[in-house]
């Protein structure tokens, strides 16, 4: 059981998408904390997506690395795909020379491409927010929607 006094990782919906703000060092207190509340998310909004925002840190070491892979594959098992946004260059060169497996990790530079990165690929495709801007526009009113073409 995680302490109530472990700091928390900010969580919060935007645009269809769980949106992860990391902006502490990752012990195993905060990973266990991150994971509960990640995926209690998850299961709570049924989003199709998570950004994980790393760009506070300014250490990622290979260990916490591993975990956030986990996490991510814990993620896809739910149905929702993840971006990691945010890595710093330096970062960035530690992982590598460290040896760390980066091969199917999606990244970005930041959190508007990573929701450029989430956004289907064919037009017509429904993307990651698809489902929350339907239900906004069944709310809209019908008088004001135009016919399709």
């Amino acid at each position: 059981m995680v302490s109530a006094d472990t700091p928390g990782v900010a969580i919060q919906l935007s645009r269809g998408v769980v949106v992860a703000s990391i902006q502490v060092d990752l012990d195993d207190d905060v990973m266990a904390r991150f994971r509960e509340d990640l995926l209690g998310r998850l299961r709570q909004t049924g989003a199709p997506a998570v950004i994980l925002d790393v760009s506070g840190l300014e250490t990622l070491d290979a260990t916490e690395f591993v975990t956030l892979r986990q996490l991510i594959t814990m993620a896809r098992l739910m149905g929702a795909e993840t971006v990691i946004a945010g890595l710093r260059p330096g970062v960035v060169s530690a992982l590598i020379t460290a040896g760390a497996e980066v091969d199917g990790v999606r990244a970005a530079l930041d959190i508007d491409a990573a929701f450029a990165e989430l956004e289907p690929d064919e037009p017509g495709t429904p993307g990651p927010g698809a489902a929350v801007a339907e239900e906004a526009a069944d709310a809209a009113d019908a008088d004001t929607a135009e016919p399709p073409a």
